[in-house]
């Protein structure tokens, strides 16, 4: 039927979601950076705010792609759109001097970001996980907000509270990180 049937036309709906979302992350990313950057932290201010850049398109697509095979080995896969599951399209680092200092922080964000402008609606704690369930020993605190910007438009934004340790280790082997996931050598 036509091109390819209800699969193509699904795989087209997607990349249309990744799209409109590429497009509100660019719209948005300055607003995001300049509100997260203007937070009365009060005594818990990280030492640094680092803005990260916008996840690129053809990332979003990617991580649907893996969204969608996830998907196909589970009883109930989520429904569509898939690209609703990137909760990262604008992103920054928020660095820390301790453990104890990431744990202030993102407790702040937490208990204060909805009265900042920022409330968190979802939190992944890599400091909890076993040492199986992430790679490389990595840790931080993933803290996914929502950012509403000009016009009233809104967008999950992810803040990684990290200690500046493990901050810098990240910016060293982000190329790894990158060879790691490629599914293929010209993405590298």
């Amino acid at each position: 039927t036509g091109r390819g049937g209800a699969g193509e036309a699904a795989a087209d709906n997607e990349k249309a979601y990744v799209q409109f979302l590429a497009t509100r992350a660019r719209a948005l990313d300055d607003s995001f950076q300049k509100k997260l950057s203007s937070l009365d932290w009060g005594a818990t201010a990280p030492d640094l705010v680092y803005p990260g850049p916008v996840k690129t398109k053809q990332r979003m697509l990617e991580k649907v792609a893996e969204y969608c095979a996830e998907g196909q080995t589970h009883s109930e896969p989520p429904p569509p759109p898939l690209a609703a599951l990137v909760l990262d399209p604008v992103r920054a680092s928020a660095i820390c001097s301790s453990p104890q200092h990431v744990l202030s922080v993102a407790s702040f964000l937490i208990e204060h970001g909805d009265a900042q402008g920022l409330p968190v609606v979802r939190l992944k704690n890599k400091f909890a996980l076993d040492d199986s369930a992430e790679f490389d020993g990595y840790r931080d605190v993933m803290l996914c907000v929502m950012h509403t910007g000009h016009l009233g438009l809104r967008i999950i934004g992810e803040i990684q509270v990290q200690e500046a340790r493990m901050h810098a280790l990240k910016v060293k082997m982000h190329r790894l990180y990158k060879v790691k996931r490629a599914a293929l050598a010209a993405r590298i």
